[in-house]
């Protein structure tokens, strides 16, 4: 029978160093260590983005648009808006051509506009004095209108008190007026010619840009406005009365509700609600949302955007360390 003993080197040691025989000294040491290091680090960042612009281009009317920057601006400079036919029917008699009627009233604007102080000016109108003065026919041309604003017969109704055959027979005839009846024409049919040429001449000036709003649109409208020389405002006043007066008119008198007249050669116009329209060569050339004969937008912008960013960070790890220390040695016996 075998019988194995296993002693762990300290106990040798122990068990040796007790003996008193003289035989070797035997003592005796280990040394364990052991550890463990496991660890992550990590440095991360998460960003969620979120971004997105939308724009879409808004087109309307560019006659529209210019028709509200006018009246708009006259309503703030609190003027009638029959001013026309205030001064069509003037108390001296005169009815001049609506050209010369303007020419006449340069000086007497440029007065009160210069004895006007300087932040009431700005209040009322970003236009300066002949910028003003020539707007009038725009207005006539833009203003809406139901039934004539004159008669060509005097057709008021006669009070039934003095409907009776003795005040028949003793009435005075009907009073046409002919100069009245013309020239309030040649005012209507002048307007629509200059402000289709005006027109024309502010969309050349905006061009193609894309306006903010109908706010900013209708400041640009003016702004183009003030940048025509009102020499040539004039110009083209003075080419759109040369182009009716002394022509052929033909009046529609037929109850319609509307103003409508032919002349011949400039063309048909009528006014009603919508403003002044004016028809030649088979097609509407200004008015029904036309300037010369073509249907013009203007672009109007409207943006929106959204942007979200989120971020974090973080570090992690484990770190884990055990050790076991231990000594022996052997020697001569004593």
């Amino acid at each position: 029978m075998i019988l194995r003993v296993l002693l762990t080197p300290a106990l040798v040691a122990v068990t040796l160093s007790g003996c008193n025989s003289g035989g070797a000294s035997v003592s005796g040491s280990g040394s364990e260590s052991a550890g463990s290091s496991s660890g992550t680090s990590s440095l991360w960042e998460r960003v969620k983005s979120l971004g997105f612009e939308t724009g879409k281009t808004y087109e309307m009317p560019a006659l529209g648009l210019m028709a509200d920057a006018f009246l708009a601006d006259w309503n703030a400079r609190d003027l009638p808006v029959d001013l026309g036919l205030i001064l069509l029917q003037a108390r001296d008699g005169r009815r001049p051509p609506m050209n010369q009627a303007i020419a006449a009233l340069v000086e007497p604007t440029r007065k009160e506009y210069r004895e006007t102080p300087p932040a009431a000016r700005d209040k009322e109108s970003p236009l300066d004095a002949d910028h003003r003065l020539y707007t009038l026919p725009i207005v006539v041309a833009m203003q809406p209108r139901k039934g004539w604003e004159v008669y060509a017969i005097d057709d008021r109704v006669t009070d039934p008190r003095f409907d009776t055959p003795f005040f028949r027979a003793h009435r005075a005839p009907p009073r046409y007026d002919e100069e009245l009846h013309l020239r309030y024409m040649e005012m209507l049919a002048a307007s629509a010619i200059y402000t289709n040429t005006v027109f024309g001449l502010i969309d050349k000036e905006l061009g193609t840009s894309r306006l903010a709003d109908p706010d900013e649109a209708q400041r640009r409208v003016l702004a183009a406005f003030q940048a025509i020389p009102a020499t040539t405002l004039k110009a083209a006043l003075d080419d759109a009365s040369r182009q009716v007066v002394g022509g052929s008119f033909s009046t529609d008198l037929t109850g319609s509700g509307n103003i409508h007249f032919t002349h011949s050669p400039a063309g048909d116009f009528v006014a009603d609600p919508r403003g002044l329209t004016w028809t030649k060569a088979g097609g509407v050339w200004f008015g029904d949302g036309r300037i010369s004969g073509q249907s013009i937008n203007l672009r109007l912008a409207s943006t929106a955007s959204l942007s979200q960013r989120q971020a974090a960070s973080g570090t992690q790890g484990t770190n884990a360390d055990a050790k076991v220390e231990g000594s022996g040695s052997v020697g001569p016996g004593r």
